[in-house]
């Protein structure tokens, strides 16, 4: 993507900042899509859904940057930006794909998903109102577009995941996989629907929608539920507005995908912002920036009511974020308040909610709500207090999220009854190959509770700052937990 400008301060100087890497063909996605004769089908689909209208979008006009923006990071330089992009990412079967399933057109494809495409909505459509986003031919073509430009370099996001050389990487640009990766992105369309991104050192390369167990004392696959539809840079083009990654199978959100979603879903909160990741600001490998100021109304997924929000890259700083990264909300006195709309769940069940945590002496007090909708506030419990005790040190006042090594009970049992959860063991705390992010007790995870959702509906979180002093609230990433997982009458869920 072309580098995209933003003001920047805290180190004495404003310009541009620039993520330029080669130059790219100033043309959308759809024009770019017409000029290839390998996905003629795909861009004939996007033409009779409407959805090539939606993928000549490339900027918001009606994003206005902070005049005066504010002054507060906890890291420097902090860049506010001057634009708000548009961009996209397509997954398209080549021509051949759909050839082997006589399939050339709208309608051809509606006769195959007749045949194989299932789904819990029974108001799907399978006349030629192909634009109506309820026929299963949109729906089939909106689940292969995401909001967002995902990079071949970004496909999965390798940076302290364990036993992950992140300075031969850096070095490099090759990063060698140690243990499965992964994010989870909500295509467009309706209904809300997931799309998992995943590589490991046994997938060969990335995958679209690749289900395993893993082991229990090892962050290895253990059993294979579904391969996954290759996907890679080699077989990708690039716009000025986004990416195509060509696919050599068909990727149909079917009743046997819905299925498998039935796993424990960690999304960093980073990989909800397409705002970021369009600018090139997700999870940068250099020093460029160390924070982004994201004003009211700059990101969708998060509503901030009061207080200023900060994305801090982390990169090199030897935080204990899963990724490396995180939001921050800079709260005041008796202030501070966010609204997370959650990711879409795959089928009616319940969840298990969770925020992953990370105390220190600058957080605060917090209430947490939930909400069907974004009225109708339901408080979860009371305010909890996130000033916990360094690993390093043992202020006077503070406590550790429950546990210690030394405890006779077991941790895990201890943490749960308390609504908490040790972090995961996937990511390191620190640099190099360091030790895992479960293994210190001032990182974890919150259980927000358990709640029975529904596909198609949309679920917030509220979080509200009580405390009486300026402080923190820390905004990492999420799990959604269906019971199948932590409920599981005979499977313990794992630690990664």
């Amino acid at each position: 993507m072309i580098g995209i400008g933003a003001f920047l301060w805290g180190t004495g100087i404003s310009g541009m900042a620039q993520n330029i890497e080669e130059e790219v063909p100033a043309v959308v996605l759809p024009e770019l899509m017409e000029q290839q004769q390998n996905i003629t089908v795909f861009t004939r689909l996007l033409q009779q859904t409407g959805w090539d209208k939606v993928l000549e979008q490339s900027q918001d006009d009606s994003y206005v940057p902070v005049a005066d923006p504010p002054t507060d990071s906890p890291v420097k330089p902090c860049i506010v930006p001057q634009t708000k992009e548009i961009a996209f990412t397509v997954f398209a079967e080549n021509d051949e794909v759909f050839a082997a399933n006589n399939i050339t057109d709208a309608a051809s494809l509606t006769e195959y998903l007749k045949q194989h495409y299932v789904f819990h909505n029974s108001d799907l459509l399978y006349d030629d109102q192909y634009t109506d986003p309820r026929h299963v031919v949109n729906q089939f073509v909106s689940y292969h577009l995401l909001p967002q430009a995902v990079s071949p370099k970004q496909l999965v996001i390798h940076y302290n995941e364990i036993d992950f050389d992140l300075n031969a990487y850096l070095e490099t640009g090759i990063p060698q996989t140690t243990v499965p990766v992964y994010d989870y992105y909500e295509t467009l369309g309706t209904p809300r629907r997931l799309l998992k991104i995943y590589e490991s050192s046994s997938s060969d390369g990335f995958r679209l929608n690749r289900f395993a167990r893993y082991q229990k004392d090892e962050f290895a696959e253990k059993e294979v539920i579904d391969e996954g539809i290759s996907v890679s840079a080699e077989q990708s083009l690039e716009a000025e507005n986004g990416y195509v990654y060509l696919l050599d199978e068909m990727l149909v959100y079917d009743k046997s995908t819905v299925d498998n979603f039935a796993e424990r879903i960690r999304i960093d909160l980073a990989s909800r912002s397409p705002e970021l990741m369009n600018l090139g600001y997700r999870r940068p490998l250099d020093d460029t920036f160390s924070s982004v100021y994201c004003q009211p109304g700059f990101q969708d997924w998060i509503q901030v009511i009061s207080g200023n929000l900060y994305y801090l890259s982390g990169f090199r700083k030897g935080w204990c974020d899963y990724q490396g990264d995180e939001f921050l909300l800079k709260a005041p006195a008796n202030g501070g308040e966010v609204i997370i709309k959650l990711p879409p769940v795959p089928y009616y069940g319940m969840y298990q909610v969770r925020l992953g945590t990370s105390g220190n002496s600058f957080r605060g007090t917090v209430q947490y709500y939930f909400s069907e909708g974004d009225t109708g506030w339901q408080p979860l419990g009371y305010p909890v207090c996130d000033k916990v005790q360094p690993w390093h040190a043992n202020p006077s006042g503070y406590a550790s999220y429950g546990w210690h090594k030394n405890s006779f009970s077991d941790p895990d049992i201890m943490l749960e009854a308390g609504n908490m959860m040790k972090a995961p063991a996937s990511y390191i705390y620190g640099f190099g190959r360091g030790k895992p992010a479960r293994e210190f007790s001032d990182v974890g995870r919150r259980i927000l509770g358990n709640f029975f959702l529904e596909s198609g509906k949309d679920y917030y979180i509220r979080i509200q700052s009580v405390h009486t002093e300026p402080s923190e609230i820390f905004l990492d990433y999420l799990e959604l937990v269906p019971s199948e997982v932590f409920l599981h009458p005979s499977v313990v869920e794992d630690i990664w």
